[in-house]
This record gives C-alpha cells, structure tokens and sequence, in this order.
C-alpha cells in the first residue's frame, strides 16, 4: 500500500509488525520479522494470498488534517513539463510531507485534455504558508482550480481521483522509473502525445504519476527483498487506468490501457512492473511483478499452501 504518508513512513507493508493467519492444514502461524520471517516476507506488499488472516498489528502515526489543493491546466507539451520540473526541485523531491500526483485527465465536461496537480501536504499546520508559496510558484495561464488550497479530513485526498473512475470494467498498468531519476522529457512526451490523442466516452481514461520522493525518503530505507513486491528505487510510479461502466465498452477499455502503457514505455527508459488486469500481456506475470522475488515467493507458496488453495495475486496464480 502506497499513498500520501509514503515518503514520510514508507509503504503500508513497512508499517506491519505482525501478522497472525490460519494456513491450508488448519495450523494458526504469527509471523513477524523474528517469528517465521519466511512467511511475514510473503504476506506483505501485494502478495499471494497463503491462509485466512485473522490479525494483524500496525505501526500508527499521528498526522493533521492533510493540507491538499487540486489544479489543472491544457495538456500541452510546456504545461506538463512545467508542471514535472517543478514536482521535482528540492523543496518537494526533498520534503516528506509533501507529495505530488500529477494526472493526465478529462476536463469535467470531458471535452478537454488536462494535466492537474493534486498536492497532498501531511505536515503540520504552521508548513501551509510555505507550502502555499510552493504552490504559488506554478500558477499560471489556464489555470483551473478544482480544489483551493485548504485543510480537508483525511478521505478527501484518497477520493479526489478514485470518484472519477468508471467502477465496472476496466485496465491497470503500473510502471516504475528505476534510478530515482526525473522522467526523461522524451517519456513525458510520447504519454502526452498518446492522451491527447484520445477521446472520451464511453471509456474514460486516466494517467497519475505518484512521486516516491529521493533516495532520503523514508520508502527507499527498505531492501528490495522486505517483502513480496520488490522496490526499484523509483522516484515516480506511473498508474494507467482505463476503464468504462459497460461491458461492451471493455474491450475498448483494455485496448486503449494498453496503448498508454505501451506509450509510457516507448523511451526505453522505464522498467515494466505492476499489475495488469484483464490480459496476459507479459510472458510470465508472477516474474514481472514480483522480480528477483519471484523465487523465494514460490518457495514460500509450497511450504504454507502446497495445494494452492489460497496462492493467488492480482489475478496471477502461483
């Protein structure tokens, strides 16, 4: 699980301390990094399912109301880049309460191309005048304010996008770019180009580039091999979503998912990974989602559930 608090906390899988399941032959196992580490690997981080979990214990955090705002400009080649140059100088790249998702999205009335910024502060509130400055850096011509910058409770930040999606039949990619590096323009573009390329309705498409912060983000203090999906020291992730509330539409759906995945990767400069519903795109899909962490999942899989009466992911069987 990854979102706002991710920089400053690292991923939902880093904050689980303990996990207590029921496997295949009925035994009860509590499993922790000092208790069946084996297990407490494969559990975490979009995993295979090996049992009936029954508790699971957390690290909690106190935080404030988030501090968000959500703008939008015309999906042109010099807003998008601007808006990219921006998410990654130092003062938000840097900062762990600050994190930015920058969208290719429809306009309200789906009769334009748009690229918006939802920015999600967790800081305390004495950072919101320095934060407004940051934001007052990128206002601009065009500028469309959907949401003013404000305190708002803390499931406005998660829904500003998920509202939006058509919720019955529809495509997710993800890709990661490896290198804590900022996207290479020629990426940014050939996305860019793909989008505004497309119409709207009856299958709406979306495109959210999620920052992972720099190698001092608290996302990047754990190895590759902490838990089942693996990290590739990414300081973006890009999430594709396509999707349409008809099933007539979903073969259209898939179609143009994939053709945006196919866009985010024409430079050769990102790393395939991630979740891919609905299609076997990928020659083996448990080697391109999990990595190098395939292997000792497997091993994992035929010790806890030899049957393979709970091993499955995203779709994917083990």
């Amino acid at each position: 699980g990854v979102g706002y608090l991710t920089k400053a906390h690292g991923a939902s899988s880093d904050n689980i301390l303990k996990v207590t399941l029921v496997t295949e032959d009925g035994k009860v196992h509590m499993c922790s990094r000092e208790q069946e580490p084996d297990l407490f690997f494969a559990v975490r981080g979009a995993a295979p399912n090996l049992g009936v979990v029954t508790e699971i214990k957390v690290q909690a955090y106190m935080h404030p109301d988030a501090f968000c705002t959500l703008c939008a400009w015309q999906l042109t080649k010099e807003n998008m880049q601007r808006v990219f140059d921006w998410a990654n100088q130092s003062a938000v790249l840097e900062n762990p309460n600050i994190t930015p998702y920058i969208a290719l999205i429809p306009s309200p009335d789906l009769q334009a191309h748009l690229v918006a910024l939802h920015l999600v502060c967790v800081g305390p509130t004495e950072d919101d005048k320095h934060v407004r400055a940051l934001i007052a850096q990128i206002e601009g011509t065009g500028e469309m304010v959907l949401l003013p910058p404000s305190r708002v409770s803390w499931e406005v930040p998660q829904t500003i996008f998920d509202d939006s999606f058509p919720s019955q039949y529809w495509y997710a990619g993800q890709t990661y770019y490896p290198g804590n590096v900022a996207i290479p323009p020629d990426s940014l573009n050939d996305c860019r180009e793909a989008y505004s390329s497309l119409s709207f309705g009856p299958v709406i498409p979306f495109v959210i580039y999620e920052q992972r912060g720099s190698k001092s983000a608290r996302y990047h203090h754990f190895p590759s091999d902490h838990c089942a999906q693996p990290r590739f020291d990414q300081r973006w992730e890009c999430y594709i979503f396509s999707g349409c509330a008809e099933k007539s539409a979903s073969d259209d759906a898939r179609t143009i998912g994939r053709s945006l995945k196919n866009a985010v990767l024409k430079s050769g400069d990102a790393a395939a990974g991630g979740r891919v519903h609905f299609t076997t795109d990928e020659p083996s899909r448990i080697e391109f989602y999990y990595g190098s962490n395939s292997e000792p999942i497997r091993k994992v899989v035929a010790k806890y559930d030899p049957y393979g009466i709970f091993a499955s992911a995203n779709g994917m069987s083990f």
